[in-house]
């Protein structure tokens, strides 16, 4: 069973005139009971994904 459902997340930060995309369509399932890590870079978006 599906807890979690994420589908076509995106995000653009606008600053002044500029666009700086930073979520480019995400999609993602968490079903009961599952553990999951987002992991990456610094700046890559995994905040701004779970916030």
């Amino acid at each position: 069973m599906k807890i979690i459902e994420l589908k076509n997340i995106k995000k653009t930060y606008h600053l002044e005139k500029l666009e700086v995309p930073v979520l480019h369509g995400i999609d993602l399932e968490i079903e009961q009971g599952e553990f999951i890590a987002i992991m990456d870079h610094s700046g890559s978006g995994k905040s701004t994904l779970l916030n």
